[in-house]
């Protein structure tokens, strides 16, 4: 037996309370067929399967109310029907009575002690059926009306047809015409009682099963009929009657509803179609102009010719009304289509206001209402957790490889962040390159466990029309804390979310309380960074680079320093992250290339050939990728009167490694006749691939490589494979960092021609530079 939503109702199978409503049924019809000519039984004998069953029955409701799964309703309701069969009882004990006293009067049904307990039953069964509950209950009223209505055309109907019949049968209906009163109410009231079952099945009655409620129609419809007729239509001796086999078969029906219901208690309610209009004034109009018909067919041609066509004229009105009912239905069917379409629309429109087209995931809007939701929701104890991931530099593949790559790409990631949360965890697509996570339940130490799964996917090379890529990503994660709101949960995760970025991508961060102070401390610098900027608190430093092995200048690196009026000397290396994420590298970036610029073309003017030769100048990714950077250079060139081939512009390997718009700037400058220089190679995304894309001139090898190179060290290896490379490249190499004579002379033996470092000078001011110009000059005379 199944349950819950899977329960479903159980096939017929043979009971004994249904093989004992059977065979009742069985005996009363023999009984009745062995006393209808003469009696060969006791006639009261014949009464007794009518009363077996009525308790039959009776038992069958009351035990159909105790059903588990039932409401409270619908156990009232076969209750009622319980004290209608008992009613009924009492009924067929009446008319056990008088075919026993005086069976001439049994097929008049006017006794009123019998008439009394068959309308009171009838009762019962209407009130209990007014009780049970409409589902459409706007239109409640709408329905007793029609209701009501088509009760009194079914009373009329049936009124018409008994008085006719009793005015035409024999025997007491003859000589007593008052006899037909209490068997046309009784017939009414019973058909009343069957329309109501199918109006209350059709409508919708809650709990009670409308197959059930089908059965009792036919039960009460057979019962009344079938009792009322049974005595004008046909003959038979007295002290014998019809309800002896229709109550019996009454009583069946109603011992099959409630198996029904038993069978039915707990299942879902069945789809109700909505129905137009009722065919029963048609019925009875039809039956009505039948009975006209023979009427006037025996009354004569004249009233015959009369009845037929009034007959005709009322079939052409049912017709024209019928049609007009019909074609109000086709376009009811039509609405609703319309109304289904509209509402399949209004869906689709409301899923794509609410998700990424892309990628079918949740969007921003949506994971905002979400993430509120959720906060709403959550009990005292309970946790959330919320992640912000970013795509670690998804721009340059978009730049490379083309946006259609792009797409691709976020598709197969937003598939795969699907496959790593449970069911019932949120993933949305906020932007770009951007997603979030919503994790129900868990605390960030468990919720970091979905990450570590989430960035192990992504590991996992993504194939995107055609190219295998690699994906990183930096997440943020914080987790949810008393009176949260969704726009400071957000913040935080974004703020995790960029710490994670600055510790070097590809891995994932947690909230606390330090990146706050930590935020709090950088836009405190970043303001003092943009006010040093327009006070001109920041100032140029040169170091030499030089030849080897004799030590003599060939140029000159800038380098800049910042004191701080209060805090004293910030290092580059405090101030220039901040300068890049704030924007402020940009202006920065062009007042250093300027003052550089300006100050190399002062020493060339006042020392000549003494000068040095060229000016390095530093270039951040971000200045990179401004559009205009390029054009920039050529401006601060010509208002310097400056030689672009004596300019070098050194970037970092991970400024350029990811090509697009980067590599582009540096095609555009060596057009001007630039140099390029990659600046502390080895340290960043080190490929020999770069060293054929980018159009570098200078290779310099990073400090880290020079610190261990005196031994047979690795440091020492990968120094001799570097100048060995650049050599084959005809690039030129210079080694940075270099601060013992040791060091400068296995550089030189290793084939290394130019150095840098403290060994041979310390970063100088302006100054500086110019008094050791100025003395180089006096010794060269």
């Amino acid at each position: 037996m199944r349950t819950g939503d899977e329960r479903r109702v159980e096939r017929l199978r043979p009971t004994p309370m249904l093989i004992a409503a059977v065979a009742v049924l069985a005996g009363s019809i023999v009984l009745l067929a062995l006393n209808v000519t003469e009696q060969r039984i006791p006639d009261v004998w014949g009464w007794l399967p009518v009363i077996t069953g009525t308790a039959i029955a009776g038992w069958a409701c009351w035990r159909t109310a105790s059903t588990p799964g039932l409401d409270a309703v619908t156990r009232r309701m076969w209750r009622c029907l319980a004290v209608v069969c008992v009613l009924i009882v009492l009924g067929v004990a009446g008319d056990a009575r008088l075919a026993a006293a005086d069976p001439a009067r049994l097929d008049g049904l006017d006794y009123l002690p019998t008439s009394i307990c068959y309308a009171l039953a009838m009762m019962v069964l209407l009130w209990a059926l007014r009780r049970l509950p409409m589902q459409d209950r706007e239109g409640r009223d709408r329905v007793m009306v029609r209701f009501v209505l088509d009760a009194a055309i079914v009373g009329v109907t049936a009124g018409i047809f008994v008085w006719y019949l009793a005015s035409q049968a024999r025997g007491p209906w003859n000589s007593n015409g008052m006899a037909a009163i209490p068997m046309i109410m009784l017939m009414a009231l019973g058909l009343v009682g069957s329309l109501a079952f199918i109006k209350v099945a059709i409508s919708g009655s809650g709990g009670v099963d409308s197959i059930a409620l089908r059965l009792l129609a036919a039960a009460v419809a057979v019962g009344a009929a079938g009792g009322a007729l049974f005595p004008p239509l046909f003959a038979v001796r007295p002290g014998l009657s019809g309800s002896q086999m229709f109550i019996p078969g009454t009583l069946l029906f109603v011992v099959f509803a409630a198996d029904r219901q038993r069978r039915a208690a707990g299942a879902p309610a069945r789809a109700r179609r909505r129905r137009t209009f009722s065919f029963v004034p048609y019925v009875a109009v039809a039956a009505t102009d039948a009975l006209l018909l023979v009427i006037g067919y025996s009354a004569g041609n004249v009233v015959f010719t009369v009845a037929l066509g009034a007959v005709l004229l009322t079939a052409l009105v049912v017709f024209r009304q019928v049609n007009a009912l019909w074609e109000n239905g086709r376009l009811l069917r039509r609405v609703d289509a319309n109304l289904v379409q509209l509402n399949s629309y209004q869906s689709q429109l409301t899923h794509r206001a609410n998700h990424d087209d892309l990628t079918d995931l949740a969007n921003r809007t949506l994971f905002e209402q979400q993430t509120r939701e959720a906060l709403a929701a959550i009990a005292p104890g309970e946790t959330l957790s919320l992640a912000l991931i970013d795509l670690d530099d998804f721009k340059a593949i978009n730049d490379r490889l083309g946006h259609a790559v792009g797409d691709a790409l976020l598709i197969v990631v937003a598939q795969r962040l699907r496959e790593a949360v449970r069911e019932g965890d949120v993933v949305a697509r906020l932007g770009g390159d951007e997603f979030g996570l919503l994790l129900h339940g868990l605390r960030s130490g468990e919720a970091t466990e979905v990450l570590d799964r989430i960035a192990e996917s992504l590991t996992r090379p993504v194939h995107a029309l055609g190219y295998d890529l690699l994906v990183n990503a930096s997440i943020g994660l914080s987790e949810v804390w008393p009176d949260a709101s969704p726009q400071e949960l957000l913040r935080r995760a974004d703020l995790a979310m960029y710490a994670a970025k600055e510790r070097g991508k590809g891995r994932h961060t947690v909230y606390d309380a330090q990146l706050e102070q930590d935020q709090a401390a950088d836009a405190q610098l970043g303001a003092e960074l943009r006010q040093a900027l327009d006070n001109g608190d920041f100032s140029l430093v040169y170091q030499p680079i030089v030849a080897l092995p004799g030590g003599e200048w060939t140029s000159l690196e800038t380098l800049i320093r910042w004191k701080h009026p209060e805090r004293g000397f910030i290092g580059p290396d405090v101030f220039i992250p901040i300068a890049e994420r704030t924007g402020l590298i940009v202006p920065l970036g062009d007042w250093i290339l300027r003052t550089a610029l300006a100050q190399a073309a002062e020493w060339q003017e006042t020392f000549g050939s003494g000068a040095p030769g060229e000016i390095g100048v530093n270039v951040s990714a971000r200045q990179l990728r401004e559009p205009g950077f390029a054009a920039d250079v050529r401006a601060a060139l010509a208002d310097t009167g400056f030689d672009p081939e004596k300019l070098v512009v050194e970037v970092t390997e991970t400024a350029v490694f990811d090509g697009g718009i980067a590599l582009d700037t540096l095609q555009n400058l060596v057009t001007l006749g630039v140099r390029i220089a990659l600046d502390d190679f080895g340290t960043g995304h080190s490929s020999l691939g770069l060293l054929r894309t980018c159009p570098a001139d200078i290779l310099k090898v990073d400090k880290s490589f020079v610190d261990g190179i005196g031994g047979r060290s690795e440091e020492a290896v990968i120094a001799t494979a570097m100048i060995q490379i650049t050599n084959g490249l005809h690039l030129q190499a210079i080694a940075e960092g270099v601060e013992t004579a040791g060091q400068a002379e296995t550089l030189h033996r290793l084939g290394y021609r130019y150095a840098q470092g403290y060994h041979f000078s310390r970063p100088l001011s302006p100054e500086q530079v110019r008094e050791q110009l100025a003395a180089a000059s006096v010794l060269a005379v």
